[in-house]
């Protein structure tokens, strides 16, 4: 009878301790959700040479105008990456953003900008045109949306340090 009652409390105190870490785990795992959701990621459209963006890409106020959001802040994280296959290396860029100068304002204030080029160990990939971010620097970001995907405005001319 002894063992029984023993047996029979060791599973409660088992069965208790599984569901306290099992609500652990599930509240970990939903907070990776919401931060994955809560993290907008840009992906900057790789453009060709000068000779494909518009002229009027040198003018400020063009692209002031033709941007659906202009955002402001610091550039958190600047990490360069191959991709899959190893053939390119793209650059992502956390930024947090301080200032919404124009447009409304996203879900959350972190954005991920994804660029073509960059460093990996001794090996530089350069892409034209493409903002380069660095850590810490202040930015301001000229972003054009269509069908729901977003792009800097005329690549180097829609991101400028302040």
């Amino acid at each position: 009878m002894k063992r029984t009652s023993l047996f029979i409390i060791s599973l409660i105190v088992l069965f208790c301790l599984l569901c306290f870490l099992g609500v652990g785990i599930r509240e970990k795992i939903k907070k990776a959700e919401e931060v994955k959701k809560s993290t907008k990621v840009i992906i900057v459209k790789q453009l060709g040479g000068m000779a494909v963006l518009p002229m009027e890409c040198g003018d400020k106020n063009y692209v002031s105008n033709a941007a659906d959001h202009i955002i402001e802040g610091p550039v958190e994280k600047v990490e360069s990456k191959w991709n899959e296959e190893k053939t390119s290396i793209f650059t992502y860029s956390d930024l947090l953003i301080e200032n919404y100068v124009k447009g409304n304002p996203f879900e959350s204030n972190k954005l991920q900008i994804i660029t073509p080029g960059g460093t990996v160990g001794e090996i530089s990939q350069w892409v034209e045109d493409q903002p380069i971010f660095h850590q810490g620097k202040k930015v301001r970001i000229y972003l054009q949306e269509t069908n729901g995907e977003f792009s800097i405005i005329c690549a180097q001319f829609g991101f400028e340090e302040i």
